[in-house]
């Protein structure tokens, strides 16, 4: 463990090229980054608790994430890299900007034997439990993202000039695993037309204070019941379940499911005000505007 007075502790854990965690347990109270490479860092396994005045765990390069158990309780940016790769882990993060950010960094010119082909820079999730609370963006992409598995949620911000998700001009490729992100609408994004699998924004006509919002197909099939930690005007929603057809969606009721992270399982939702219905027939399906870009 590393703990201590911020005041005293700059960095956590901290390397010039290169940062392998297999496994261990980690409590780090740091004023700057808790976990910092100059270079690359890989983390395996493990069971970390940090909380920073800076980035929970910041790699210059590359970020590659295969395992463990990671919450960062306390960040001005939860974790960024030039390039991330989650392919499993339990992943929790509150930051006061980005919870997710995928920013360029400076290598010094070191070479690395365990870097990977260079190739721009990007949020790979293949995998794993994600949790962000963010009050910028939930995950901010100068570049571009792909997922192919996992479960993604975002309490993302409140200002319109951040998002839950937001990759500016690049792009966000979704072939599986489930995303649900809500946040404000002024720069709000979703998967782009490049995606294999279904997705929907809606950008409601006002920002709504926290209460559940249920997506279910017109048939009564609820494919998420989720009740925000924030005020509201965004929300984003992919999932192997969503297909062409007609749905409703429902702001306020009640759900007798179990809530883990705001998302229900199980029990029986009783509705509250149907805010819309629509039907979905492509890829990319947007409601209510087009936010800060239209995919």
């Amino acid at each position: 463990p590393v703990s201590g007075s911020p005041s005293k502790i700059a960095k956590g854990l901290k390397a010039s090229v290169c940062i392998v965690i297999d496994n261990g347990n980690f409590n780090i109270n740091s004023a700057d980054d808790t976990i910092n490479s100059n270079g690359n860092i890989t983390i395996n396994g493990g069971s970390f608790t940090l909380s920073t005045g800076d980035d929970g765990i910041h790699a210059d390069t590359y970020l590659l994430i295969n395992g463990g158990n990671i919450t960062v309780t306390k960040s001005y940016e939860g974790i960024e890299s030039s390039v991330i790769t989650i392919n499993n882990s339990n992943i929790k993060i509150s930051s006061t900007d980005d919870g997710i950010n995928i920013a360029g960094g400076n290598t010094g010119g070191r070479a690395d034997p365990f870097a990977p082909p260079a190739e721009g820079q990007w949020l790979h999730i293949n995998g794993g439990y994600i949790v962000a609370s963010s009050d910028a963006d939930g995950i901010d992409i100068n570049g571009h993202m792909d997922m192919s598995g996992g479960l993604v949620i975002i309490n993302g911000p409140i200002s319109n000039m951040n998002a839950a998700i937001d990759y500016g001009s690049g792009t966000f490729k979704i072939t599986g695993g489930t995303i649900v992100a809500v946040g404000s609408s002024g720069m709000a994004q979703g998967p782009t037309a490049a995606s294999t699998q279904y997705s929907v924004r809606v950008n409601l006509n006002s920002a709504r204070t926290p209460r559940l919002i249920n997506l279910q197909k017109a048939s009564g099939e609820v494919l998420f019941t989720f009740m925000p930690t924030k005020t509201f005007q965004s929300i984003v929603f992919s999932s192997p379940q969503l297909a062409p057809g007609s749905y409703n969606l429902y702001l306020g009721g009640s759900s007798t499911g179990t809530a883990k992270d705001g998302l229900y399982t199980g029990g029986t939702y009783t509705p509250g005000t149907l805010y819309t219905s629509f039907t979905i027939s492509s890829i990319v399906t947007t409601i209510g505007g087009s936010g800060f870009l239209t995919p």
